[in-house]
């Protein structure tokens, strides 16, 4: 079928809004995927309009990335009727990241672009800023984090009339994910999403698409209304079965009658019959399998002392940089503790200062009797890619995991509560994804989790139904918990307690991450927090300024009016859309001057808010 037949037929499919008749921008009919004889998707259909932004949720390895890659071109449907609207291009942030790394990030972006469309080079500085990338900075100097954050970058700078995000809140602070939920709600484009952070599918989804069991589902409502609609179906599923099995015991008084069973003019009620036993066993399957909640029993070491972790005073430096500065806490045996912050604010820092990683330049931290730490390193340093599944989880040898309550579970059982096939017990761990290394490193880690549990960012490259295991998991831990993550709802449904970096400061709250972002948003940061341990020593507030304040508050005013005026100048010179190619040394210069001012009158901002409280 011809663009001109197809654009003819897609007026079949419009969708009335307040003001017109819009038609999809892409749709699919009929479609069906598979490998080899293994069947990936069937029968699909689904219309895509501009302005949609739809999450795209389903089980482990249910055909996610198999459907985003149609979308995107890299795959080909075996057979049914595809339309996109030639006019549009497609954009796709991929889970894991192939990039060429002898580019500079500048270069990244602007290689292979549409030379019809014109990027605006000072909107690449600004969404640069907010991603925390220099444009200059060389790819092989970044890690994966750092790619994959230029990889957005340029998927949002492209601006593709359809945006395909698989895991974008992945090694992104909450600041930084919070700025990206208000981009992706301006978006003028449609975009899909897969992730596993539940509060930014709620803030920025306005449909949903649900792989359930080979079905695409759909619903006009965003991912806030999801638990209820999931209910809803399987609710209606329930009731279904429980008519299915009505019927299968009506048959079965029949078929128990006796005479009439064997009579030849029966042979095919027999044959329903048997086809309805098929047919009830799968729908039971399949409706346990929807609502399957995998539970580990977790025994734990209970530590001797009130007090597990105690820091005095502690101070740490980096390459004349002050990471942490005289801070005070304290950590009783049973507590969550959740750790937020922006990247490079000290958090990691502060989990291998915790795990004797490094040792503090100032203070001590002292250790209660009987302590037991298990650490979950984001980097994954922990796993051996030359072993395989079965070795790193039974490293004595044998098929049998040991628990922390002396009972022992086969290997491949324990596996399968973490969503892994049997088949991989052989497989090298050098083969797995990266969202399958997370899941086995925490698999490993969960086995003897000591009594003192610290997991840094495990979230990361986990799917919505890991994630929910784990926090199973977490739940019914009876050990102390601390755990770094820009996973927001993950933090709010487990953590008592919240540590926040923030502007050089840690900030104690007896409270979950809503709480701490409603007291900062009431709150002004310089101000002290209540806290149930001392974190910053202060000083005796003295009424009279000194005469270094003095002078600040007669010197600040000035000095922030200069400064907004360079950086309005700077902004007018990078209006000339020609500048980057006619002078990149001078473009750089100034947008690197922009971005010092910016910080500046910051730190300015933040002297005067200070001194005037």
């Amino acid at each position: 079928m011809s663009t001109a037949e197809l654009i003819k037929r897609r007026s079949q499919f419009c969708k009335l809004n307040e003001y017109t008749i819009m038609p999809p921008i892409y749709y699919i009919k009929d479609g069906n995927l598979s490998f080899a004889d293994k069947v990936i998707l069937s029968d699909l259909e689904l219309y895509l309009y501009k302005g949609d932004k739809i999450c795209l949720i389903g089980r482990n390895g249910c055909g996610k990335s198999s459907l985003m890659k149609v979308i995107s071109g890299d795959y080909e449907l075996d057979n049914g009727e595809l339309f996109q609207d030639p006019a549009i291009t497609t954009g796709y942030l991929r889970q894991d990241i192939s990039i060429k790394t002898n580019l500079t990030v500048y270069d990244f972006i602007l290689q292979q672009t549409d030379s019809t469309k014109e990027i605006d080079k000072y909107q690449i500085d600004i969404i640069l800023e907010k991603l925390q990338i220099n444009g200059t900075d060389n790819l092989s100097t970044y890690s994966g984090g750092q790619l994959r954050r230029a990889s957005l970058a340029k998927a949002l700078i492209l601006e593709p009339e359809i945006l395909l995000l698989d895991e974008p809140t992945n090694h992104l602070d909450i600041e930084t994910i919070e700025w990206l939920e208000e981009f992706v709600k301006s978006y003028n484009g449609a975009i899909i999403c897969v992730s596993h952070d539940r509060t930014f599918l709620s803030n920025v989804t306005n449909k949903i698409w649900w792989l359930d069991r080979g079905i695409l589902r759909k619903s006009d409502k965003g991912f806030k209304f999801f638990d209820e609609w999931q209910n809803v179906i399987i609710e209606q599923e329930e009731a279904a079965l429980r008519k299915l099995n009505k019927k299968l015991s009506q048959e079965n008084e029949w078929l128990n009658a006796g005479v009439t069973a064997r009579r030849k003019r029966n042979q095919k009620r027999l044959a329903e019959l048997k086809a309805l036993r098929v047919i009830t066993r799968e729908q039971t399957e399949k409706l346990a399998s929807s609502k399957q909640r995998v539970r580990a029993e977790l025994a734990e070491n209970i530590a001797k002392s009130k007090f597990i972790i105690e820091a005095d005073n502690i101070s740490f430096s980096y390459k004349n940089t002050k990471i942490i500065d005289n801070f005070s806490f304290r950590v009783k045996k049973g507590e969550k503790i959740g750790i937020i912050g922006a990247n490079g604010s000290g958090k990691s820092t502060f989990i291998k200062l915790l795990t004797k990683q490094l040792t503090p330049d100032l203070g001590k931290i002292i250790y209660g009797g009987n302590l037991d730490i298990s650490y979950f390193d984001q980097h994954r340093e922990k796993l051996n890619f030359n072993h395989t599944l079965q070795q790193t989880l039974c490293p004595t040898g044998g098929d049998q995991v040991f628990l922390p309550n002396g009972q022992t579970m086969h290997v491949a059982g324990y596996l399968k509560q973490f969503m892994f096939n049997p088949k991989l017990l052989n497989a090298k761990t050098a083969i797995l994804s990266g969202g399958e290394a997370n899941r086995l490193l925490l698999a490993k880690i969960l086995i003897n989790p000591g009594n003192l549990l610290i997991l840094d960012e495990p979230t990361n490259d986990l799917d919505m139904d890991s994630l929910e295991i784990l926090l199973d998991i977490l739940a019914d831990y009876s050990g102390t918990l601390i755990v770094v993550s820009h996973d927001r709802d993950f933090l709010d449904r487990l953590v008592t307690r919240t540590l926040v970096f923030a502007q050089g400061k840690i900030h104690d709250l007896t409270r979950g991450y809503e709480d701490y972002k409603q007291y900062f948003t009431t709150t002004p940061i310089v101000k002290k927090l209540s806290k149930p341990f001392p974190l910053i020593p202060q000083k005796p507030i003295n009424k009279k300024l000194s005469y270094k304040y003095q002078r600040l508050l007669e010197t600040l005013p000035n000095d922030i009016e200069k400064l907004e005026i360079s950086i309005k100048h700077l902004e007018k010179e990078l209006e000339d859309v020609n500048l980057y190619l006619d002078n990149p040394t001078k473009y750089n210069h100034i947008t690197n001057q922009l971005i010092n001012d910016k910080k500046k009158l910051d730190e300015l901002l933040n002297q005067w808010l200070e001194i005037q409280n």
